[in-house]
């Protein structure tokens, strides 16, 4: 089961990622969704929603792409609201038309009924189509409405002690071998879940901090096992999944 903390903090640890080339609207939440290359807000809150353990069905079962199909479920399943709660996919409409152009995740409601929204998609001075993921506060002007998951109130993410954050630093099988203390990190959780990857290092199960031709191949099955791109690539969806993934039985 699915908290608001569970998402907004996966929401929070992709503050700061760019689509790569920039203005090209090719990232790694489009690549996850099957729709890379087009605009993405509504992509990058499917992503988080889907990573935490809470998928939003709306248009795939990864989620959806446009604002106003994400609008209609929810007002179709009774959760649209006028009021935000924190957790709440909230839709901007910038026009005043009545049509959702962007979407976020309110993190945080202040005094004046603004939010705090974490958004895919967006820069200061391109509001909805900025190519960054960011914090952004926003005005009750421009809240078309909330849509509210059917979270629940117990949590399988232990936020007691939130998983360290992607290194910012793609790791794969290279010669001589990449040794760093991110990979010390990913094997110990790897080892934590049950995976093997062979002998050495502090806990002599393989925590050896160099990412070698074992570890390119538990990265690769476990991307199969999870539904992930299977490249053998330790990048921040890969390394997000080894922290909030179910563990297989």
């Amino acid at each position: 089961m699915t908290t608001p903390q569970d998402v907004l903090s996966i929401a929070a640890r992709q503050i700061g990622i760019t689509e790569s080339p920039p203005d090209s609207n090719m990232n790694k939440f489009g690549a996850w969704y099957g729709m890379n290359g087009v605009p993405w807000c509504a992509i990058f809150v499917s992503y988080c929603f889907s990573v935490a353990g809470l998928r939003l069905p709306i248009t795939t079962e990864k989620g959806f792409a446009y604002c106003p199909f994400g609008v209609d479920w929810f007002k179709d399943q009774r959760r649209w609201f006028n009021t935000p709660q924190v957790g709440d996919v909230v839709f901007y409409n910038w026009s005043g038309d009545g049509i959702a152009d962007h979407v976020g995740i309110v993190e945080s409601i202040n005094a004046d009924g603004s939010v705090v929204s974490i958004e895919g998609n967006t820069d200061i001075g391109n509001e909805g189509n900025g190519g960054k993921v960011m914090r952004r506060t926003r005005g009750k002007s421009v809240q078309l409405g909330f849509g509210r998951p059917t979270y629940s109130t117990f949590s399988t993410v232990d936020n007691s002690s939130i998983f360290p954050g992607w290194p910012g630093y793609y790791i794969t099988l290279t010669s001589p071998s990449v040794s760093r203390n991110d990979v010390v990190k990913w094997q110990q959780q790897m080892i934590s879940r049950g995976w093997k990857l062979g002998s050495g290092g502090p806990s002599g199960k393989g925590d050896t901090g160099i990412f070698d031709q074992r570890c390119f191949e538990v990265l690769k099955k476990f991307q199969e096992e999870k539904g992930l791109e299977v490249d053998g690539i330790l990048g921040p969806e890969s390394w997000d999944a080894a922290w909030t993934a179910p563990i297989t039985p």
